[in-house]
């Protein structure tokens, strides 16, 4: 995964004296690419596009304090904006919201409205991966009344999907009214498969690897297994069939039993914790082993300033392996989507159906 902005980072550590040398900072590169940011920017202190403009201000404060503008500027426009958020980031709102006619000014394609600052780089993203899926099959791949039969190579792709998700995926694993769970389970396969594939992209970001995106989708499995687990078995039931093993009034049964209620209960919320980290890890973990490799010249030449040619060669060879495990993290999009709708399937039934 090449990072457009690195090439400055270079020519400074080529330019800067040793004594003076402040380097690339591999951890800062990592952090602003894989973890959430309010702005999509490929160079530092240049946003392409600012989508919360006051989370952008507040961290980006001093620089945009430095800027010949900032005197200057005129924050009235954003003064309420400003107001709300200025305890946030320690400064006065006067001061916040001439930060923010700077930042406005410095980006490219301007900033989002404050309605749509919840967003960002990451779930910006994603959003669009979902657009474009959803899209992608309403307008391509839908059938027409009177079509009985795929008519091209993407209907034709669908309905393979689809079929793989009913006959492997729901069939096995819910027993009563499987094929009604189908459209829920496929849905839920292409949404995580779009944003993983579209967070490999150089210029996208992966929503996948921001925890409290792989937390609402595994939010959305834990209310399933809540919601329709009480409505096949019924509200008292299903608390007690959580434990395997039959109530009894024997004591040394209820004893058992009252042993296994809060490791039962305690696995009813751990399992889609489990489905939240394991997506999230797999897809960070993948990125910053792409990030690292592809940036393995920049960091020995950080370590030392005049080991060009070092640099260059580590640099040339971490390309070369970073785009021989692109295609491994290609196939780590598909399976993670396939283990999480299978272990969410897996979950949801076993709730509504408990084997014991």
């Amino acid at each position: 995964m090449s990072d457009p902005h690195l090439a400055p980072a270079a020519a400074d550590a080529r330019t800067v004296p040793a004594e003076a040398h402040h380097g690339y900072d591999f951890m800062a590169v990592l952090m602003h690419h894989l973890r959430p940011s309010p702005a999509i920017e490929y160079v530092h202190h240049n946003p392409v596009l600012i989508l919360d403009l006051a989370g952008y201000a507040g961290k980006n404060l001093a620089h945009l304090k430095s800027n010949q503008l900032f005197n200057a500027a005129d924050g009235a426009a954003y003064a309420a904006w400003a107001e709300s958020a200025a305890t946030t980031y320690g400064t006065d709102s006067a001061t916040l919201a001439k930060a923010m006619t700077v930042a406005s000014q410095e980006s490219l394609l301007g900033t989002l409205p404050k309605p749509l600052s919840f967003l960002n780089q990451q779930t910006f993203f994603g959003t669009f991966a979902l657009i474009g899926a959803a899209l992608l099959m309403l307008v391509f791949g839908r059938r027409r009344p009177d079509q009985l039969k795929p008519a091209n190579r993407l209907q034709h792709t669908i309905e393979a999907m689809v079929l793989f998700i009913r006959d492997d995926v729901v069939r096995p694993n819910i027993q009563h009214h499987a094929d009604a769970w189908v459209p829920h389970f496929t849905a839920l396969f292409i949404a995580i498969l779009a944003i993983n594939l579209v967070g490999l992209s150089p210029v996208f970001s992966a929503a996948s690897g921001n925890p409290g995106v792989t937390t609402a989708f595994a939010l959305m499995t834990l209310l399933g297994m809540l919601f329709y687990g009480i409505k096949e078995q019924g509200p008292v039931a299903f608390w007690i069939n959580l434990v395997p093993i039959r109530w009894s009034w024997k004591p040394f049964d209820m004893f058992m039993w009252f042993l296994l209620l809060p490791i039962e209960l305690l696995g009813l919320f751990v399992r889609p914790v489990a489905l939240s980290i394991r997506l999230f890890a797999n897809m960070f973990a993948g990125h910053a082993m792409l990030l690292a490799f592809s940036c393995l010249g920049y960091i020995i030449l950080n370590a030392n300033p005049d080991s060009h040619g070092l640099s260059l060669g580590m640099g040339a060879f971490g390309m070369t392996l970073a785009i021989s495990l692109y295609f491994l993290e290609l196939l780590v999009c598909f399976l993670q989507a396939y283990v999480f709708t299978v272990l969410s399937a897996v979950f949801i039934g076993a709730a509504m159906h408990p084997e014991h």
